[in-house]
């Protein structure tokens, strides 16, 4: 994972980077914020930002881009973007599944937890987690066998890496009993060993466990004026080529060929999770529940006043679930032209009969 595939972020990212460029990397950082805000994602590039042997910089003055970057080449990236490097450790919450009926670990589902971090691109929740494992109505816990895997793993000299990282996704599932296992290696950690603990529920984490480690809060994700300004003025140039399918198809394939494709695979998420957002932005403004924040407020009048009217209480149901399933088509590597001909169609049915 490179911090260049981590399309926000970027002030956050920026002081990362200097603060590994100045050689003052705590030992144990804890990563805190919403799910949606990708702090996975974030502590995995960190990471592979720490171990590359290549870094690449680019301008160093500038708080809106990323200022250097892993290099995605060496051996180390390659290995880290394949989540095999030998010195990258993870644990997260498991249970009992069919697969495995008792005794189970992080250590037993990391091929699992691999390919589901790889589908989602770093960008992993709690909830798909355990819909990917099939678990039902069960909770995950991080438990004494993992805080035991734990100790075992960072015992040993690293392989090949500057740091041996542990990283610990939603450390504030981590059992009681596991806890104190725990706090002795935090607070008196082996030599160029790296703990980056992840949570989006803080105050559920042991004080203990707290006072070991170096904070870092991870901002809430909010669309820039330059990047909400992007994606609205496409929107509103797919969706009307939408409310053309039947007889302009062409007009569609164009847009996406031209525009949407070359996007890249984060930011077409991004840009369907937008779409959602005006949908929903624009039925709650039609029906009286939000007078005051309108998305289409800069886009051209006409669009503005005639869009809300083609979404109704028969349509919009369906409309949030084409656009989700297309992010889910986009997560599994689908080819984006063909999930997006695929919604452009179905949108445009939808709103045209609605």
């Amino acid at each position: 994972m490179q911090f260049s595939q981590i399309i926000e972020q970027h002030e956050l990212i920026n002081s990362l980077i200097r603060i590994a460029d100045k050689k003052r990397v705590s030992h144990a950082q804890l990563f805190f914020g919403e799910e949606q805000s990708k702090p996975f994602a974030i502590a995995l590039a960190y990471a592979q930002y720490l171990n590359c042997s290549n870094k690449i910089r680019f301008n160093e003055n500038s708080d809106s881009l990323i200022i250097a970057d892993s290099c995605g080449k060496c051996l180390s990236c390659n290995k880290y973007s394949k989540l095999s490097h030998p010195d990258l450790h993870l644990v997260f919450p498991n249970t009992t599944t069919k697969k495995i009926e008792s005794k189970n670990s992080s250590e037993l589902f990391l091929n699992e937890f691999r390919d589901f971090v790889l589908r989602k691109s770093g960008n992993i929740l709690l909830d798909d987690w355990y819909n990917y494992l099939d678990v039902g109505n069960k909770q995950g816990t991080i438990n004494v066998r993992d805080a035991n895997n734990i100790i075992k793993s960072l015992s040993v000299k690293s392989y090949e890496a500057d740091y041996k990282v542990m990283i610990i996704w939603c450390v504030d599932k981590l059992y009681y009993e596991a806890a104190p296992k725990l706090l002795k290696i935090l607070e008196e950690p082996y030599e160029n060993t790296l703990f980056l603990l992840i949570t989006n529920d803080r105050e559920n984490i042991l004080p203990t466990i707290l006072s070991r480690t170096q904070l870092v809060k991870i901002p809430n994700i909010k669309y820039t004026k330059v990047a909400e300004s992007k994606y609205l003025l496409l929107f509103v140039e797919w969706l009307r080529s939408c409310f053309l399918y039947r007889t302009k198809v062409n007009d569609i394939i164009l847009i996406i060929e031209k525009e949407i494709v070359k996007l890249g695979r984060e930011e077409q998420k991004q840009f369907l999770k937008f779409a959602l957002e005006v949908f929903q932005n624009s039925f709650s403004i039609k029906i009286g529940l939000n007078k005051l924040d309108n998305l289409l407020e800069h886009c051209d009048e006409k669009f503005r006043t005639n869009f809300p009217s083609f979404i109704t209480e028969n349509n919009i149901e369906h409309i949030y679930k084409e656009i989700e399933k297309a992010i889910l088509h986009i997560e599994r590597n689908g080819n984006a032209k063909m999930v997006f001909l695929d919604l452009s169609i179905r949108l445009g049915f939808l709103l045209m009969n609605k």
